[in-house]
């Protein structure tokens, strides 16, 4: 699939068809992003409801994105595309989203949040806007995320995590389809948030919206948004492409990624306590820790069986539930994106997910250990 292919593959269910009386504006902070940052904006200043304007706050850059973004403003005049640049911005991407909601105008209805490496459906205002319409006390609503096609010079080893990490999307899709009414956390890639309720939040903690002592903005600004009484919730019809990592270890690496997001989930529900809404987490948890125990029961079992020369019967459980388990994840593989037949081969004989799933349940059982040893860590 191409990027032009993206631009016009979303849902248009009801497009044109709902009143653009609400006035919404994007943020996009921006690092050092010349390589994604043109088509990130042409992408949001498509949209087929009208934005009142989009604000990119470009922070601590080296590098030519103010060019690009002034480039673009020349194109498509600087009230509908207006630049902010913060030359000192000690809290990144946090600092950058505060400073710009702080210039926003106070009758704003709806402010759309996103990265800057990331491409937006032509139809996602739209579609947000109308599920806004329709449910009053949703306060957020984050976008379906698939990711973006790999480029014609990936190796090998970089399209078999792409591979990877797509499943892992389709199948957390699936889970925000079947829970929409409570999204566990709105990522902060592709976010609509009700503007009354960022205002709550900012009486609520001196002028800051988005935590900047947090690894995860996005997941405590999820939790207070259902602390003060709203919904935040998932949409399927809104639809954004993003880039995953392609590389293990280093920086913006897949194990350094997901050490930040599940370090930072488990110092947010230490900082909370046992709140209504951390309770639920709490338990997540103790269901992930269990499940990391029962697999590797389940690969002692297997071990133990070929060790023993025990066969395996047909009725017995470790084969049923490796059974039920595929038949389950290929039945949830529709909501994934871009799939190929080495996807479905991955899906199908298991045990490659499962070793992936494994993977990150040891991550995440890691930050949990260096959320407790190594609580002043930042980004």
């Amino acid at each position: 699939m191409s990027l032009a292919t993206i631009n016009d593959s979303g849902s248009s269910a009801g497009a044109g068809t709902q009143p653009h009386h609400y006035k919404v504006v994007a943020l996009v902070p921006a690092g050092n992003e010349e390589a994604s940052i043109e088509r990130t904006l042409r992408s949001l200043l498509a949209q087929t409801y009208p934005l009142a304007y989009a604000l990119v706050i470009v922070n601590n850059c080296t590098d030519n994105t103010v060019a690009i973004v002034k480039r673009l403003q020349a194109e498509y005049g600087e009230r509908q595309l207006r630049l902010e640049v913060m030359l000192d911005n000690k809290h990144k991407k946090s600092g950058a989203l505060n400073y710009g909601y702080n210039l926003l105008e106070p009758d704003v209805d709806f402010i759309y949040s996103m990265d800057a490496d990331t491409i937006v459906d032509k139809y996602l205002i739209e579609n947000g806007v109308r599920q806004f319409r329709h449910e009053r006390f949703t306060g957020g609503i984050c976008s379906a995320y698939r990711t973006l096609p790999l480029g014609p010079d990936a190796t090998h080893w970089q399209r078999f995590l792409w591979r990877l990490q797509n499943i892992e999307f389709g199948l957390a899709n699936a889970w925000r389809v079947e829970n929409y009414k409570n999204a566990r956390v709105m990522p902060g890639v592709s976010v609509i948030f009700r503007n009354v309720v960022l205002k709550q939040i900012a009486q609520l903690h001196n002028g800051i919206v988005w935590a900047i002592d947090s690894l995860v903005e996005d997941y405590r600004l999820t939790l207070d948004i259902k602390d003060l009484g709203w919904k935040a919730k998932s949409s399927f019809d809104m639809i954004s492409w993003s880039d995953v990592p392609l590389k293990i270890r280093g920086k913006n690496g897949l194990f350094d990624q997901r050490q930040r997001w599940y370090s930072g989930t488990v110092d947010e529900l230490r900082l909370r306590g046992l709140k209504k809404h951390s309770r639920y987490e709490l338990f997540t948890i103790a269901l992930l820790v269990f499940n990391l125990l029962m697999r590797f029961a389940l690969i002692g079992g297997y071990i133990t069986l070929a060790v023993e020369g025990i066969p395996i019967r047909w009725v017995s459980v470790f084969l049923i539930l490796p059974v039920i388990c595929i038949v389950s994840q290929l039945y949830r593989l529709k909501y994934a994106d871009q799939l190929d037949k080495w996807q479905i081969l991955i899906t199908a004989t298991l045990l490659i997910n499962e070793a992936y799933a494994c993977w990150r349940e040891c991550v995440y059982a890691y930050g949990i250990y260096i959320s407790f040893r190594h609580p002043d860590r930042g980004w």
